[in-house]
């Protein structure tokens, strides 16, 4: 029964991985860029291009191994980490700086270096998202040398950020942070370590997600959560989303878009399951191959 039952989603799977029309997505066979929000209904009217460094990267990486219908694996350079005017004006504009706007940041924020990523780092789910399956241990490219490490050093900074508390939010410190995407006050909005984004809210997917790049940190954290904050922070579902300690504030709801993060990194931290059974796909060996030479030819 369990072979059957394996059979029939492995082929399922296989059937939906090798129909993916990955090429469709870029418009034209001379754009840089795939796009979100294409559709036979809407067409090109409202079509984003995706660039980097943000929580898509994995579509590129995606598209770039697909046996059937991918895109070329230069897309990488001249698409999600692109220095198009259009790509440099986005990351400009989503992070309010010139950090990280040509993709490679090179800045040291906190005593941190910064190899990639807009203005300080961005939200954490931009270092979740893309490596639920995807290692970041067996990505380096042109500006990185390693995405683990990068993705660390996001996690590392968000933290320090949290414990410096600019904006004087209560309830920061080491063992409150986590500035990412969640509900809040004001509704679903970012949250980043910055002035534009941080508006006092913790999200507990934050720190939790982050578990494969700062343990100890992580799980400072969930302690902090569990047993000091735990009557208000958890309950029959999980974990509740965010908290806003200067409203008083707690986020009535339970949201599966970040509750899976945890689920899935914690378990990356304890085992390496998913990244190995992942990265276990030859489609995704072959394309590293191809993506380490067109690195290395630069």
């Amino acid at each position: 029964m369990a072979a059957t039952w394996e059979q029939y989603h492995y082929k399922r799977i296989s059937r939906h991985w090798e129909t993916v029309e990955w090429y469709w997505y870029r418009i034209n066979p001379k754009s840089d860029f795939i796009y979100w929000h294409l559709s036979p209904k809407w067409a090109e009217q409202i079509h984003h291009p995706l660039n980097g460094f943000n929580e898509v990267m994995i579509t590129y990486l995606l598209a770039m191994s697909s046996p059937t219908h991918g895109v070329p694996v230069d897309k990488y350079y001249s698409g999600w980490a692109g220095q198009s005017q259009t790509a440099i004006n986005y990351r400009g504009g989503w992070s309010g700086s010139h950090d990280g706007d040509h993709y490679g940041n090179g800045h040291t924020y906190y005593g941190i270096k910064l190899d990639v990523g807009v203005g300080t780092g961005g939200p954490l789910f931009f270092t979740h998202y893309s490596y639920f399956g995807f290692d970041p241990h067996s990505l380096h490219d042109r500006y990185t040398s390693s995405y683990f490490d990068n993705n660390r050093n996001i996690a590392l900074i968000n933290r320090a950020y949290c414990i410096a508390n600019p904006k004087h939010f209560p309830g920061y410190g080491p063992d409150a942070w986590g500035l990412t995407a969640a509900d809040g006050p004001e509704g679903y909005v970012p949250h980043a370590p910055d002035a534009n984004y941080d508006r006092g809210t913790l999200v507990l997917t934050g720190a939790l997600a982050s578990f494969p790049y700062t343990p100890e940190a992580s799980m400072a954290a969930l302690k902090h959560y569990y047993r000091d904050l735990g009557s208000q922070l958890w309950d029959i579902y999980g974990t509740r989303d965010a908290f806003d300690p200067g409203h008083n504030w707690v986020s009535p709801i339970y949201m599966g878009l970040n509750q899976a993060p945890i689920i899935v990194m914690v378990e990356n931290y304890r085992t390496g399951l998913v990244w190995k059974e992942f990265m276990s796909n030859p489609e995704i060996g072959e394309m590293l191959k191809k993506f380490d030479q067109l690195t290395a030819a630069h």
